[in-house]
């Protein structure tokens, strides 16, 4: 989740909320709200202002970041998925594919 890392690379650099909110022109109470995780799915703008204004990039906010190996967190979330699907029998990834069309479906609508 987003608001976790902002919180965390916020605090490292000793930034206290309002000093982000004003450097990022985003309002306090919706950075709150992200951090705390009421909100979860901030816009590309979003990211972006604040990753700006903490001297970062939006790749690291959004945990697609290289870890210490080199790694980034999205290939590492993809090699596990990749392991879990292998070991999957016929019926279980039928139901993980409905879900899957189901959750597009689904966001489509929105």
């Amino acid at each position: 989740m987003i608001g976790p890392r902002i919180r965390t690379i916020r605090t490292k650099k000793k930034m206290s909320l309002s000093q982000l909110a004003e450097r990022s022109r985003v309002t306090k109470s919706y950075l709150s709200q992200i951090e705390r995780n009421i909100y979860t799915n901030p816009s590309i703008e979003f990211v972006e202002r604040i990753a700006v204004a903490l001297n970062t990039s939006p790749e690291e906010l959004l945990g697609w970041g290289k870890n210490k190996d080199g790694i980034s967190g999205l290939d590492n979330t993809f090699s596990y998925v990749k392991r879990y699907l292998l070991t999957m029998e016929d019926e279980q990834l039928k139901e993980l594919k409905d879900y899957i069309d189901f959750t597009l479906w689904r966001r489509n609508q929105k």
